[in-house]
């Protein structure tokens, strides 16, 4: 049976004069084959002192007409071209399976080559092993290629998102300071206190243009690849003192309270001290701005798991959990009608600053408490 269906195989996947000439060229190195068998084992036995020793003596005791006789019986001969047959056969079995793996892969190639044309999965049970390798390769060049594609819509959607945003928080400021400068341009002021009125609201409306633009160029550099952050020792306990001194004025005058915990007094982490300092300016400001109704802010530090945990709460009005994960997304504002004064970049801007330090940080918000935890390697030296 498997026979009948190798002979139909055969006639099926070849033409006739294809079997021909394959028949013709297994004969033929089948015969080559032999022939150069035959004639090795010719210079074996002629090298061979045992052989030759043999044959001497069959002739002897037998006579070489016998021996002649026996060289060319007819089941020797037979012997011979079954022989011939065998190894012709076996040289036309693998001619074949190379011209049929070689139909077989221009068919599954053609297979491929639609499947990819049409966008569309190909089925692996039917493909040789080599095609199945080479259509593994090709799902995982798609698998890129779509996540590549991906990639490229996000940014084009972050781009048109920044220049929307851009848009609108630097158009707000600018349309009052040309408005007001329009009063002031064509005299439409009653008198002096109102004059000095119009220029401190431009001042105001230019101060924020000014620090939206700072922002944007701060966050700018922190997102390139090519900005460099210098690599210096710094104590953040220290750090964090020197800061507290400093806001300690903005916060009395608010009648916030600024409580600090610090569990160690050796906190060291490798760093940029400019870039750290603004990742905690933004955040203490954020605690102000957003907090001062809780009249309280707390501030710690401690060492876990060869990290510096550094805290920052402030109490009052609690996050909603569903605005959370999206507080460090630039020009987010947790008040959708973008009416509050910050420029939604500050935040982004500490997530930068953390992450290119090797940290991380998260925003929790609970029983009137939002606390903003930074987490950044410490150094070892």
């Amino acid at each position: 049976m498997k026979f009948k269906q190798l002979v139909w195989r055969i006639w099926r996947q070849l033409h006739p004069l294809q079997i021909i000439i394959l028949a013709v060229l297994s004969w033929f190195a089948s015969f080559v084959a032999l022939r150069s068998i035959g004639l090795w084992l010719v210079s074996v036995t002629q090298d061979s002192v045992v052989l030759t020793g043999t044959t001497k003596s069959f002739i002897y005791l037998f006579g070489y007409g016998r021996y002649d006789k026996l060289l060319n019986s007819p089941w020797l001969i037979m012997l011979k071209y079954l022989g011939m047959i065998g190894v012709a056969l076996v040289f036309f079995l693998f001619f074949f399976y190379w011209l049929f793996k070689q139909n077989l892969l221009r068919k599954q190639l053609r297979q491929i080559n639609m499947a990819i044309l049409q966008d569309q999965p190909m089925e692996q049970e039917s493909l040789i092993p080599e095609i199945v390798q080479l259509e593994e390769s090709i799902e995982k060049m798609r698998g890129h290629q779509a996540e590549l594609i991906k990639q490229e819509q996000e940014a084009q959607q972050a781009k048109n998102d920044l220049i929307t945003n851009v848009s609108h928080d630097l158009r707000t400021p600018l349309t009052s300071i040309l408005g007001y400068l329009s009063y002031i341009h064509e005299d439409r002021y009653r008198d002096e206190v109102e004059l000095r009125h119009y220029t401190e609201l431009v001042y105001g409306k230019a101060l924020r243009l000014h620090k939206l633009i700072d922002d944007l160029f701060d966050y700018t550099r922190l997102e390139s690849p090519e900005f460099q952050i210098k690599e210096d020792t710094l104590d953040m306990v220290e750090l964090l003192r020197q800061l507290v001194s400093e806001y300690e004025r903005s916060a009395a005058e608010q009648e916030v309270r600024i409580v600090e915990m610090y569990t160690v007094e050796n906190l060291k982490i490798m760093g940029d001290g400019m870039q750290i300092m603004r990742l905690f300016e933004n955040l203490f400001s954020n605690a102000l701005q957003y907090g001062a109704s809780g009249k309280k802010m707390d501030i710690s530090a401690k060492k876990e798991a060869g990290m510096a945990i550094i805290e920052v709460s402030n109490y009052g009005a609690e996050i909603p959990a569903g605005d959370l994960p999206q507080l460090f997304e630039r020009f987010y504002k947790i008040d959708k009608n973008r009416t509050t004064t910050g420029t939604g970049l500050g935040l982004a801007i500490a997530k930068s600053i953390v992450e290119r330090h090797g940290g991380h940080i998260f925003a929790t918000s609970r029983k009137g408490k939002t606390t903003f935890t930074v987490k950044l390697p410490i150094s070892e030296s």
